[in-house]
Formats: structure tokens, C-alpha cells, sequence
């Protein structure tokens, strides 16, 4: 009796001001089904810490409530309306007695005990402590207390009515010990039976689309060795859902050497993923932040690649002598080959423009053209023969005279687009858009010659050439900060940039990026080609501090 009236001074005096303060979205809420439909309904709610929600276990039928059945207090009282739930560390669990305010607290009286042992910490009472009354979420309640227990142990809060002392409600809160336990192991071999299993948790192995686990190690407590090219061991844990990588820790140790001390895990998931070991013999320690006494350990061995053997070193002792004795000849070696790697990339460059220059007229388009102007005449459309031959003829001129330089102001970049998609629009009928930003000067910008039209020859070849005059390509000039975007989209049926197409537009587009980046590596040009939610292609160019 003496500790009990210990206890209830002590939470008197850490808990009468505490309370009035709860905050409830710190915690998580047990309680039965429909107690808070209303403000007079009676119930227990037992609020546990929320760093203890990933171990939360629902125990509606755990062995606890067995040792409850002698108690006649509980005769006659559903045991599936008893709130049962699992805790793992010392925080203290809070309890509130919901439809009781100081209007009709003499009521009721509630009890507070601890098992095994069944030792009363709070004996039979009505509540005089309250949350408060200005509260919008939750309404005015009894506050019981806030309790917790040794592992192993489980307190019981109890209430019932003061007059025929009929139970209302019991909430029962058990401190159980944890320690990890290794559920699956994956390497390297089964990498993508990992991914499988982290995109699609919920699934069974055997369920469609997680994939085949036949390569998960079954057996994980016994040791594994590994071979030197296996790069992943990835350990997976089970009877906990771990949402923060501060719930888990782990230290390593490699031959009798910790060389990861205990740290928070690296991700937020329940498992733990090892990467580029060295050869040795290894230590893996696991534990749960909540309960750092109980540790799991599990053994594994890499072997040694063969690079990493006696012999191999020996050879390249040798081989670093013979190599310091051929040093002269060496250096000259390295300089030459710089001087032909130079020319091979001036040769590179020249190539890639002339090649730029056919693909930019390649005998298929001056067919294309010839044949539309050959349509226009037979149809008698004279004038529209003439317009298309001398936009033609000018854009020829035009490309042949551009050919020969490294960088076309944006102005004649623009004039010579329009010309291209007039002659293409009078063959197939779509629409086309060019807009500036006004931001960008297009006369005192310029850009790499003959860079864009290939790709807006896809566009039209590959997007709207048979949309007819449902086609639409926009080409748009953007400037983003010190960078300069150019963004052409179609809305075609798209087509995937991985696979060959059958010209080379694109492909000597990208091998002139390349060799621009190399050549000027602080204005870098990136091109991204991406497929459209609904219908069409999108190529992005970017040209990085065009603008500095």
C-alpha cells in the first residue's frame, strides 16, 4: 500500500501540470471501436509514443488477457472489447477515461495494475484530473496517468461504474523484448528479387510481378561465404515495420577490427544493405534502437579476387621495374599519342560537319521536294510549284553558304527553321510554331550551325507528317538564367530514342554534342528526348552558361 501512495504522489507531481499540456499528435490512439463517435461515450484510450507505432503488434488475443479470466471483475465482459497492445521501450503510455469530465466523475472509479504479480500501483478510485476544456479535436476527458514497466511486464487500467460497479472499458499495455531477426539475405545475384520484394512489400513471393525469390538465401543464421565479386549483401528484417533509420542500428566488424562503430541504419527501410567490402572475415551486429541489450549477430567471409593474391602482387612488382626502366620511352610514347588523339578530334570535328551538312540535305528530302514540286505542277497549281522552288533553292543557298561556319547567329537559325517547316508544311499540311523569349537578343546570340534541324526533321518525320493538318510542331527559345533552353515538340505518335531509326540525324546530333562538350567544356550542351503523357516527342536542349 505504502508504494502505491508513493507512486500516485510522485504522478501527482510530474503529470498535474504535464497533462494539461498532452500533445496528442505525438502519440498514437488505442481505443474501441466507437468511443469517440461521441463526447459521452465511456472508454479507455491508451496513447503510446509514436516511435513505437513500427513495432505495434494488434495482440486482441494474446495469452495476457488469459491471466484476466479469474478476475470477476470480467465476468460477463466481452474480452474482444479489451484493448490490447504491445510496446518495446520505457516510454511511459498514457491513459485517458473518454465520456468522463468533472460534471460526472464520481461516477465512475477506475484501477491500475501490474502483472505478473498482479500489484496494484493505483487501487479503485474516481478520477480528478481532466484534459483540457477548450480543445477542438478532442473533447474534455479523465487523465488516469501515464505508467510504464520492465520488460516482460504488462500494466492493466480498469474502469467501471461507482454504483453496481459494472466494467465499462480495460486497456492493457505489455512491455515485450525484441531483437532483429534476419528474415531474407540477398547478394548480388538475386539484386533484382530485392527490388522486387522493396517495390511490391505486401505481395507474396508467389504473387505475379514481384518476381522470383529462388536465390534468397533460406537459411541466414548459418555462416555465408561470398565470393570477390559479389559487391551487395543486403540483410532484410522481419517482426518489425521500420519506417526511420534511427530505429535501427548496426555496427561492423572486419577481422577483429570495428570499422563501422554503431550508427543509425542508412535507410528508412527494415534492411540493411552492405556495399564494396574488402576480402576478410566479418561481424555483423543488429539491434533496435528501442532495446540496444538484445543484439543479433551474423558471420559471412569474402574471399579474395585474384588480382588480390600473393602471385598477383609479385607480377606487379615486376612489372612497375620494368616499367620504371622503360620511363623514357614511355614519356615520348604518351606524348605522341596526345598529338594523335588532338588530330584524330580536329579530323572528328571536321567529319561530323560535313556529315551534319548531309543529313541536314540528305537525298531523301531533296527527293521529297522535288516530288511535291512535281505534284503542285501536275495539279496545275503553278504559283504554289514557284513558291516551293525558290523557298527551296533559298534554303540550299542558304545551308550550303552556313556550312563551313562553327556558329550561325540565332536570327539566321530561325530564318532558315521557317523556311525548312514552310516547305514541309506545304507537303503535309501541319501546323508549326516558333517562339523567343524576350529575354534573348537574336541577333547578338548565336548557336553551333546546322545543330537544330535534324532535329526538327524528326519531328516532322517521325511526328506529324501523317497528321496531316491535325499536326502540330512547337519550337520554343527560353532563357533560364545564365542557360538557354530550346524545346521542340510534336505531337505525333513518338518513336523511342534508343532504338535505331534508320537515319542518322540524330546520332551525328549526339556525336557533335559530344565533340562541342569536349572542346568547350564550360558551356556544356545537354539534349534530353523525352516521350509525352499523352501523344508526342519533347527534345530538350540545354545550353549551360550560354548567357555568362
Amino acid at each position: 500500500m505504502n508504494k502505491a501512495t508513493s507512486f500516485l504522489f510522485l504522478l501527482l507531481l510530474t503529470t498535474q501540470t504535464a497533462h494539461a499540456q498532452f500533445d496528442w499528435g505525438k502519440y498514437s490512439h488505442s481505443f474501441p471501436d466507437g468511443t469517440t463517435d461521441n463526447p459521452s461515450v465511456v472508454g479507455i484510450i491508451a496513447a503510446v509514443p509514436k516511435p513505437n507505432d513500427s513495432y505495434w503488434d494488434m495482440k486482441a488475443s494474446t495469452d495476457k488477457l488469459a491471466q484476466l479470466a479469474g478476475d470477476s471483475l470480467f465476468r460477463g465482459f466481452p474480452l474482444a472489447d479489451i484493448v490490447a497492445r504491445t510496446t518495446f521501450d520505457t516510454a511511459r503510455v498514457h491513459f485517458f477515461l473518454h465520456g468522463v469530465t468533472p460534471k460526472n466523475a464520481a461516477e465512475y472509479q477506475f484501477r491500475v495494475k501490474e502483472y505478473p504479480g498482479q500489484t496494484v500501483l493505483v487501487p479503485w478510485g474516481s478520477p480528478h484530473r481532466f484534459t483540457e476544456s477548450n480543445r477542438r479535436d478532442w473533447p474534455q476527458m479523465a487523465y488516469l496517468g501515464g505508467f510504464t514497466a520492465p520488460l516482460g511486464h504488462m500494466i492493466s487500467v480498469e474502469a467501471r461504474q461507482t454504483g453496481n460497479q459494472q466494467l465499462v472499458g480495460a486497456s492493457l499495455i505489455a512491455w515485450v523484448p525484441i531483437s532483429p531477426a534476419i528474415s531474407s539475405l540477398y547478394t548480388s545475384n538475386n539484386l533484382d528479387a530485392f527490388l522486387k520484394k522493396l517495390q511490391y512489400p505486401w505481395a507474396k513471393e508467389t504473387d505475379a510481378g514481384t518476381g522470383s525469390l529462388s536465390g534468397r538465401v533460406d537459411k541466414p543464421s548459418d555462416p555465408l561465404t561470398l565470393p570477390a565479386t559479389n559487391r551487395n549483401l543486403i540483410f532484410y528484417l522481419t517482426d518489425a515495420e521500420i519506417y526511420s533509420k534511427e530505429q535501427v542500428q548496426y555496427e561492423l566488424i572486419w577481422d577483429g577490427q570495428v570499422i563501422r562503430p554503431w550508427q543509425s541504419n542508412e535507410y528508412d527501410n527494415s534492411f540493411i544493405w552492405l556495399k564494396d567490402y574488402t576480402p576478410g572475415s566479418y561481424r555483423l551486429n543488429i539491434r533496435y534502437t528501442v532495446q540496444p541489450q538484445h543484439v543479433t549477430s551474423y558471420y559471412f567471409a569474402v574471399q579474395p579476387a585474384w588480382y588480390q593474391s600473393l602471385w598477383f602482387r609479385s607480377m606487379v612488382g615486376l612489372f612497375i621495374t620494368a616499367c620504371l626502366g622503360a620511363g623514357a620511352f614511355g614519356v615520348l610514347f604518351v606524348r605522341q599519342k596526345q598529338k594523335n588523339r588532338e588530330a584524330v578530334a580536329n579530323k572528328t570535328k571536321l567529319q561530323l560537319e560535313l556529315k551534319a551538312i548531309y543529313a541536314q540535305l540528305n537525298p531523301h528530302f531533296v527527293f521529297n521536294a522535288l516530288s511535291s514540286i512535281q505534284g503542285l505542277i501536275n495539279t496545275g497549281d503553278i504559283q504554289g510549284a514557284n513558291t516551293y522552288l525558290a523557298d527551296f533553292a533559298r534554303l540550299m543557298r542558304e545551308s550550303l553558304a552556313n556550312s563551313n561556319k562553327e556558329e550561325l547567329s540565332l536570327d539566321k537559325e530561325l530564318q532558315g527553321l521557317d523556311t525548312y517547316l514552310k516547305l514541309e508544311q506545304l507537303r503535309f499540311g501541319f501546323r508549326y510554331q516558333l517562339t523567343l523569349d524576350e529575354a534573348i537578343n537574336q541577333f547578338d546570340t548565336s548557336l553551333p550551325a546546322l545543330l537544330l534541324q535534324p532535329l526538327v526533321e524528326n519531328a516532322v518525320k517521325h511526328g506529324v507528317s501523317a497528321l496531316r493538318e491535325v499536326g502540330l510542331i512547337t519550337v520554343r527559345f527560353d532563357k533560364t538564367g545564365e542557360a538557354m533552353t530550346i524545346c521542340i515538340t510534336d505531337n505525333g505518335r513518338g518513336f523511342d530514342a534508343s532504338q535505331p531509326t534508320g537515319g542518322f540525324g540524330l546520332k551525328l546530333t549526339h556525336d557533335r554534342i559530344k565533340l562541342l562538350n569536349e572542346l568547350n567544356s564550360e558551356q556544356p550542351i545537354q539534349l534530353t528526348i523525352n516521350q509525352l503523357v499523352t501523344n508526342g516527342t519533347e527534345v530538350l536542349l540545354r545550353f549551360n552558361n550560354w548567357f555568362a
